[in-house]
């Protein structure tokens, strides 16, 4: 029977670098919701200065109402209640199954925080060298970017903790010292992940220079859009951090993934390093933010018509596509790496 333990108890001496980096993340968090965020300013009419609340509040009147609840629930809201609840598996004492299965799930929502962030980039890139809208970043921006990116980098290291305290707490799992090679050994389906590995890298890379968006409003000048572009304007107007976000997030780590998965599903290795790069797989996986900024794009696509009047273009679709594959290829991998345990579990009862 599991015995409920803390985990600030468990971490001893080095228990306080964790409450401090929340603290962090949560001051960091404050400032970026109280401090100007986005200056927007439109011929015949005034300069605003909006911060996160601000926008919510004046998007909600512009009857933009699903991008204002989205960004009310994860960027405001959700990152206090994920500081707390970290906070909360810290001191208090829980199940350590309940614990890391808890920490899980908060973890992969984490990264829907920045989803106000792409909106802000796509807003960068639709009014950049627009004579009648124009806008800017402050330095809100930065304190919410350090304030989320800080508390994922504290949640998948508590996540980690806490894996390893059910170790402790149950034994660690034995398995069957033969190589497991999952190319071949999945019901003749582990051919399947290589091929989906090679499609979904194709895809995401043509989603990188596929033109997904253009302006198509009166008094603008009508430009078109790929997320190559958008890379190349920031760049150009030195936008570095929001750079860092759009290349590392939609570009190297999802690629990353790709190569790492392939690497570890034709390579022979056994069960338990299998389980190991199973589980840092999945936190490559949330640092893999293609359809986050789908979904920025869908909402100023759908309701920012108000904004800049945009119209879709074919490589939209491919976008969608690259986004489908990714949760497809995800789906089929961890389906036959849970087939393996199984077989391997078995494979070990049979022999004692």
């Amino acid at each position: 029977m599991e015995g409920r333990n803390t985990m600030r108890t468990w971490a001893q001496k080095k228990g306080w670098l964790i409450p401090i980096l929340l603290c962090v993340s949560l001051i960091s968090n404050i400032l970026g919701i109280t401090l100007p965020f986005l200056e927007l300013d439109k011929a015949f009419s005034d300069k605003l200065m909006y911060s996160l609340p601000h926008s919510v509040h004046l998007l909600w009147e512009s009857k933009l109402y699903i991008i204002s609840i989205l960004i009310l629930c994860f960027s405001i809201v959700f990152p206090f209640i994920k500081l707390i609840s970290l906070f909360a598996v810290w001191f208090l004492p829980w199940k350590p199954t309940s614990r890391a299965t808890f920490i899980h799930w908060i973890e992969l929502l984490g990264k829907w925080s920045y989803l106000d962030i792409f909106v802000v980039i796509l807003l960068l890139a639709l009014t950049n060298k627009q004579t009648m809208i124009s806008s800017k970043i402050h330095v809100g921006v930065y304190f919410f970017i350090g304030a989320i990116t800080l508390s994922m980098f504290v949640s998948q290291i508590v996540l980690s903790m806490a894996r390893k305290i059910v170790i402790e707490e149950k034994g660690e799992q034995t398995y069957p010292q033969k190589r497991r090679w999952l190319l071949f050994d999945q019901l003749y389906l582990g051919w399947t992940v290589p091929v989906l590995v090679f499609v979904s890298a194709a895809a995401l890379i043509e989603s990188i220079h596929a033109t997904f968006l253009r302006i198509s409003q009166f008094f603008l000048v009508s430009r078109s859009y790929s997320i190559y572009d958008i890379i190349e304007l920031l760049q150009a107007n030195k936008h570095w951090v929001l750079l860092v976000i759009i290349v590392g997030t939609i570009v190297v780590i999802p690629l990353i993934r790709l190569a790492f998965l392939l690497v570890i599903w034709v390579i022979p290795m056994k069960v338990t390093s299998h389980i190991r790069a199973q589980q840092l797989l999945e936190g490559l996986s949330n640092w893999c933010m293609l359809d986050v900024f789908g979904i920025s794009l869908f909402l100023i696509t759908s309701e920012g018509k108000d904004l800049v009047n945009t119209e879709i273009q074919p490589g939209l679709y491919i976008v969608v596509i690259a986004i489908a594959l990714s949760y497809i290829l995800g789906f089929v991998a961890v389906s036959l790496h849970r087939v393996m345990i199984r077989i391997a579990t078995s494979d070990l009862k049979e022999v004692s």
